[in-house]
């Protein structure tokens, strides 16, 4: 499923509905689910206030970036692989061509 195949953005409303019918499947970790309130937390946590009331491709783009920046900040291997996982997840939550 991707998001911005149809939208060059989407509203919070719709976007916290996408990740509450997403399965959760994280891609490449052998079939583990996000469930639904670590879903919703997760977009919380990193689609904050400050990308507004709608979220663009751009805004998009720029959160995964962040996230792949702490990534290589992160201080242990566990850190390191739970972000690695969100950002599997919103890739390919946000399509391809992100």
């Amino acid at each position: 499923m991707s998001l911005f195949n149809k939208k060059k953005s989407f509203s919070r409303k719709e976007f916290k509905e996408a990740l509450r019918k997403d399965p959760g499947i994280i891609p490449g970790s052998g079939g583990q689910r996000y469930s639904g309130s670590e879903r919703e937390r997760m977009g919380r946590e990193i689609f904050g206030p400050k990308y507004g009331s709608n979220i663009s491709k751009g805004d998009y783009r720029k959160a995964v970036q962040g996230l792949e920046l702490a990534k290589n900040r992160a201080k242990n291997k566990y850190e390191k692989e739970a972000t690695d996982r969100k950002i599997r997840y919103l890739k390919e939550l946000g399509g391809k061509n992100l």
